[in-house]
């Protein structure tokens, strides 16, 4: 183990981080617990990360990644429509989390952690930034890939994106009802796609 590749060691880290908290919960995740389920010493934590803020950060963005993986769509795909291709986006995201509730249920404790730590700090994005970023780019993707453009600033849409995508989470967290999940998805990608110009409305 102490030959190990520091990115190596990093991801196990995120993995057993995310490991811990879906089983026990944010409460059960101490930095003697997550380096007892990556089989590491407790020295290795402090190695990788600067400290376990900066590792439960990064386990917070690993998730954010898997789920950007999830709504992307596959390599050499036929896109259709820009509301098309929202709504299989948006749709494969909470197949993801009817999939791995827990993870998701993590990641939200992981944000909760967060957002307490900053509670008497300016306003700002948070640990958000990294999910606004990542919409945008999806949202920005989606228009290339349909010749479409979007009439709105994407990082505003992005935020209301992420605001309605935590609101899915939460509620399917709390009845399990997908089918409910699925309507309120493609009600997102509905409200989304009407701020953008579709290409017959284009300039040339």
């Amino acid at each position: 183990m102490s030959r190990m590749p520091v990115d190596e060691r990093r991801a196990a880290l995120v993995a057993a981080t995310l490991a811990v908290v879906e089983r026990d919960g944010i409460a059960g995740a101490s930095a003697r617990a997550i380096v007892n389920e990556a089989g590491m010493p407790l020295g290795a934590l402090h190695y990788a990360f600067t400290s376990l803020d900066a590792l439960m950060d990064a386990a917070a963005d690993a998730v954010t990644d898997q789920e950007r993986i999830a709504a992307e769509p596959p390599p050499g795909a036929a896109a259709g429509s820009l509301a098309d291709v929202l709504r299989e986006g948006l749709a494969a995201y909470v197949d993801l989390l009817a999939a791995h509730p827990a993870r998701e249920l993590a990641f939200l404790e992981l944000m909760l952690r967060a957002a307490r730590a900053r509670l008497d700090l300016p306003a700002g994005p948070g640990r958000h930034a990294r999910s606004y970023a990542v919409m945008a780019e999806l949202l920005e993707a989606a228009a290339a890939a349909t010749g479409t453009r979007w009439a709105s600033p994407t990082d505003a849409l992005a935020r209301h994106a992420v605001a309605t995508l935590d609101g899915i989470t939460t509620t399917w967290l709390a009845d399990h009802d997908t089918p409910a999940a699925h309507a309120t998805s493609r009600f997102l990608a509905a409200a989304l796609a009407h701020h953008a110009v579709p290409p017959a409305d284009q300039e040339a």
